[in-house]
């Protein structure tokens, strides 16, 4: 029999040589596509932290990275203020304050948390965005511009040496980690296209040569995935750029296999399903039909809890609890 032909080409991915439960930490550091991944690692039950909100470059990133590993302090020096409001250079405007002490101790106490909550079984998840970066004139590569005016940057194309020492000095301090990369597949438009690829190469020329050089490094093909399985524009969103709804839940079911295990994986079902019942709109809500429909998924829950231990299911307990007596 003729086989149907498949009118696209699909990415071979070898499965990541270390597969993840849900007893794995999540720490997840990058561009947009991280928050992306983020997003149905939450829905999944697994336990994650995303420290400094939507970053692109790579020093930014390995310097906060830094921050963590050794728990170094942010002060002052690191504070900016623009519109009334106080911001860090290192993080997304996230995080901001009225009141700069209250902003340093909110990140301070963050990074400090991290630094004790990290441990063998986290994973590390990074997502570049982009070479280009903006260098304030002294404070230096920033994060996040903030609204702040142009003329106080200086924009420019990182030089290859300068991220591959940063990152080469970084990942001996995390050799009991686990690190995933990804190349963002958003392309930053505004760089002007050739400007991206050229961005996007160093980025993945970066990437091959701390897996070649760390054993505890790998990378998950989520930019060639979006390039050529999706290249079709009705898998973006309406600027062309961003990946669609359809597209990041089909690189994520590519992530799902290549990361974690057969057991995690049946366990993700088993949540999906918990969610789709916490999601359903009942014809009756006060039947009794729909109470023993509660009380079961209910069941379903406390027997998900064993199986997801780092994640904290109190409030899809408290809002069922809440439907069933809604319908008595």
């Amino acid at each position: 029999m003729k086989m149907p032909q498949l009118f696209r080409k699909e990415i071979s991915i070898k499965p990541n040589r270390i597969k993840f439960n849900h007893s794995n930490d999540f720490l997840l550091l990058g561009s947009c596509f991280t928050q992306n991944i983020r997003k149905h690692l939450s829905f999944n039950g697994f336990s994650n932290y995303y420290p400094f909100g939507t970053l692109y470059n790579p020093i930014t990133i390995v310097n906060n990275l830094n921050k963590i590993i050794d728990n170094q302090r942010f002060n002052t020096n690191d504070i900016i203020e623009s519109n009334g409001l106080f911001y860090s250079w290192n993080h997304s405007g996230i995080y901001s304050s009225k009141n700069e002490n209250d902003l340093i101790d909110e990140i301070n106490l963050a990074v400090s948390k991290l630094n004790k909550q990290i441990s063998d079984k986290t994973v590390v998840i990074i997502t570049f965005g982009t070479s280009y970066v903006y260098e304030h004139k002294t404070y230096g590569i920033v994060g996040n511009c903030h609204k702040i005016p142009s003329r106080v940057f200086s924009k420019r194309l990182l030089n290859f040496d300068e991220i591959l020492s940063s990152w080469k000095k970084l990942i001996p301090k995390l050799n009991s980690k686990n690190i995933i990369f990804t190349v963002s597949p958003v392309r930053h438009w505004s760089d002007g296209a050739v400007q991206n690829n050229r961005s996007k190469a160093l980025l993945h020329l970066l990437v091959n040569e701390l897996e070649s050089t760390f054993n505890n490094v790998s990378y998950f093909p989520s930019y060639e995935i979006m390039m050529d399985e999706l290249r079709d524009y009705r898998y973006y969103k309406k600027d062309m750029l961003h990946p669609s709804d359809e597209a990041v839940e089909f690189i994520w079911d590519k992530f799902k296999n290549y990361c974690f295990s057969a057991n995690s994986i049946q366990t993700i079902d088993l949540v999906q399903d918990i969610r789709k019942s916490m999601a359903h709109v009942p014809f009756n809500p006060t039947s009794k039909r729909h109470m023993i429909f509660l009380e079961n998924l209910l069941d379903k829950i406390e027997d998900v809890i064993d199986k997801t231990p780092n994640y904290n299911w109190g409030l899809e307990i408290e809002e069922v609890k809440k439907m069933i007596a809604a319908s008595n």
